[in-house]
């Protein structure tokens, strides 16, 4: 059997209409990726931990106040404040040490 054009569009439309939303979304983020460029693209998907960052800092805010930064005022009012170790900075400096050590 000979394979004419009616049958390639004949399967690209197939093709078309199974992979239905996905195959045009994919495009359009193939385009995006190319007009803008890889950069823009992580950095407008990096804006969602952000968003989750500020969401997760408030909640241990609210059951700790103190475990990141004191406040401005409480830090002008005893600046010792700031040479004590803070949970929230030490925790973080423990976790990228535990993931940038290298042993031998």
């Amino acid at each position: 059997m000979r394979v004419t054009n009616l049958h390639k569009i004949v399967i690209v439309f197939l093709c078309l209409v199974l992979a239905g939303p996905e195959f045009g979304i994919g495009l359009e983020l193939i385009i995006l990726i190319d007009v803008f460029g890889i950069e823009l693209l992580l950095f407008s998907l990096s804006a969602y931990f952000w968003v989750y960052w500020g969401f997760l800092k408030s909640k241990l805010e609210e059951l700790d106040p103190y475990f990141f930064i004191s406040p401005a005022k409480d830090i002008l009012r005893c600046p010792a404040l700031l040479a004590h170790a803070v949970p929230g900075s030490m925790g973080l400096f423990i976790f990228i040490l535990a993931f940038t050590t290298v042993s031998i």
